[in-house]
């Protein structure tokens, strides 16, 4: 399922950025406890450490957007991005009962 943003296209279309994460997050994933037919490791939603770090700031540290943004050495309007990026897997996630997949690995290495 690609997710279609407002005049941007596919929110996999952007090019790739470069965004590093403070936290020192190993890969790991978490299932639902309760068995769900066809649940595998391949169909999990991946989520980026960075992408952790942002709901983190916001959430967790209380800070605000610029605060974070500055935290972690991007743009406002990046940071915004990848709040909402890792707001709306957990959401696709947790609706569609996929398993959730934490990756340390920038975009920039993905690609």
């Amino acid at each position: 399922m690609k997710r279609m943003r407002r005049g941007r296209g596919c929110w996999r279309g952007r090019p790739p950025i470069d965004i590093r994460s403070s936290m020192k997050i190993e890969e790991i994933t978490f299932l639902p406890i309760k068995e769900v037919k066809g649940l595998s490791e391949e169909n999990a939603v991946e989520i980026y450490d960075y992408e952790l770090e942002a709901l983190k700031l916001i959430h967790i540290d209380n800070l605000t957007t610029d605060e974070a943004s500055l935290k972690m050495g991007i743009s406002k309007a990046t940071f915004w991005r990848v709040l909402e990026d890792c707001r709306f897997k957990i959401a696709m996630a947790l609706l569609e009962q996929k398993p959730i997949k934490i990756v340390s690995k920038s975009l920039e290495e993905k690609a």
